[in-house]
């Protein structure tokens, strides 16, 4: 490639970065943060290097300066939004069109003259066709909300909201694996840290190749991904204070960039993390890895071949599900469909991870002025079964003491030993006891009932659409 055409494009990329950081200081780091490789027929970024045609820079600077300049600040917002480390386990049509409705949306919130397009007035259309369905345009919740689009339309929308190519983001996917993978095992124990954000679980980094990391793939390699990820975790909240400090000057002007961070940076319990409140301490017949010195038994395998000198202890002690009471609220106005998510969702983390005790017993109970339907779970295929056949019965009014009732009373009976608590899965207002009870208790409500206040006792939760659906949706690509 002719070096005079590389400085030249660099040199419109730097003059793009100035205008850009003169309008949003706030940007100034996350429009800094790339090197750039003149090496590409496309417009392509993997958070750290900007691929590009030197070629196709100088001649749309030269043609329309200001196209290019709104094509980099919507690279640079893909990786402030952190969309290349969320793009597994998705349908990748449907991802990279989220992300860049997503993007645009925020550019065109900005309200900056030299950043608008003749295509800004049918996009904003498209916007709000989306917004009837979500009220926050992060690129998660518009994926599931182009879910329920016609393929049509998504071939329509495509070429309009996109501008790089965004292959780079599956090769940082192959690397590392899930987003699971770079945010942290959420799965692990750490009760105390209620609130505790994912992405501060990623500084913790031991260096150590971790599952689901590809094994052909270098140390190096691994380790640069981590880093730049978080990196754009630190720029992100910076962008965020920034414009918490700024924000008389902005106004309304940046309200779409300052709730899409918002979303990204909220302080919650994973859905996996919270119920683990429900388990209870027991022991298990496995290696307790913590207090199994492997360098003695292996010092006995090598020196008597087949003798360890310590033999490996049968019992660790785990929180695991040993006894748990699932309410369904079965009023008018639950969905069969959206029950049948939250149970499967439920039921895969503590499968997944084998939080089952060897024995358990979860009751399922469906009710809406009054109990409908109990089911005694105690194996797993049972509960498969459970959600597989699962038939909905009440669609009545909501009385939440009915439950209550049929839990005191299963514990009078000493049917429960060691109740880890009560899950209540409902999407609206009900009839509370006037008590405490004796058992610890969560209201898990849907996304939109966010005002719906529970008793102080009670645990308040919110699962979003996309908390229930992760397992049912995005599991193919193109």
């Amino acid at each position: 490639m002719d070096e005079e055409l590389i400085l030249i494009s660099e040199e419109i990329f730097q003059n793009i970065i100035a205008k850009l950081t003169l309008h949003l200081r706030f940007m100034d780091i996350a429009l800094n943060r790339y090197t750039f490789a003149g090496d590409s027929v496309n417009f392509r970024c993997d958070g750290s290097v900007f691929h590009y045609s030197p070629i196709t820079v100088i001649k749309m600077y030269r043609n329309d300066p200001d196209s290019l300049t709104r094509g980099y600040l919507h690279v640079v917002f893909h990786s402030v939004f952190l969309h290349e480390h969320f793009a597994e386990e998705r349908k990748i049509s449907l991802w990279n069109l989220a992300c860049d409705i997503a993007v645009e949306n925020v550019i065109m919130g900005l309200h900056l003259h030299f950043l608008e397009r003749d295509a800004d007035e049918e996009k904003k259309k498209w916007i709000e066709r989306i917004q009837e369905k979500i009220s926050v345009l992060s690129a998660p919740r518009i994926y599931h909300a182009l879910e329920d689009m016609d393929s049509d339309e998504i071939r329509l929308m495509a070429p309009l909201f996109s501008f790089d190519d965004h292959d780079r983001w599956y090769h940082v996917r192959n690397v590392t694996g899930s987003h699971d993978t770079l945010f942290g095992d959420e799965t692990k124990d750490d009760s105390s840290a209620e609130g505790n954000n994912r992405f501060d679980k990623a500084s913790h980094d031991t260096g150590e190749k971790k599952e689901g990391e590809d094994p052909n793939a270098s140390d190096t390699e691994i380790q640069q991904v981590r880093n730049s990820l978080k990196d754009w975790k630190e720029i992100s909240e910076k962008i965020e204070t920034d414009l918490e400090t700024f924000s008389k000057e902005f106004g309304d002007e940046a309200q779409a960039l300052v709730q899409s961070l918002k979303e990204l940076h909220r302080e919650k319990y994973s859905y996996t993390q919270f119920l683990k409140k429900f388990m209870t301490t027991g022991e298990k017949l496995q290696i307790n890895d913590n207090e199994f010195d492997t360098i003695f038994y292996t010092y006995g395998l090598r020196l008597y071949h087949n003798l360890p000198l310590i033999e490996p202890l049968e019992f660790s002690e785990v929180n695991n599900v040993r006894e748990l009471v699932i309410a369904i609220d079965t009023s008018g106005s639950v969905q069969g469909e959206t029950v049948q998510a939250f149970l499967q969702k439920t039921y895969n983390i503590f499968q997944e991870r084998e939080n089952f005790f060897s024995r358990f017993r979860i009751h399922i109970l469906q009710c809406d002025m009054q109990i409908r339907d109990a089911a005694v779970i105690t194996t797993p295929a049972q509960f498969n079964d459970y959600i597989r056949d699962l038939e909905i019965k009440g669609l009545g009014g909501t009385d939440f003491r009915p439950v209550f009732e049929y839990v005191n009373e299963q514990i009078r009976l000493k049917q429960f030993r060691k109740l880890g608590g009560l899950l209540y899965f409902t999407d609206g207002d009900g009839i509370y006891p006037k008590t405490k009870p004796s058992f610890l208790t969560a209201f898990l409500f849907l996304e939109g009932n966010k005002d719906i206040t529970v008793p102080p006792w009670a645990i308040r939760y919110i699962l979003e659409r996309e908390d229930i659906y992760a397992y049912q949706s995005g599991q193919s690509t193109d």
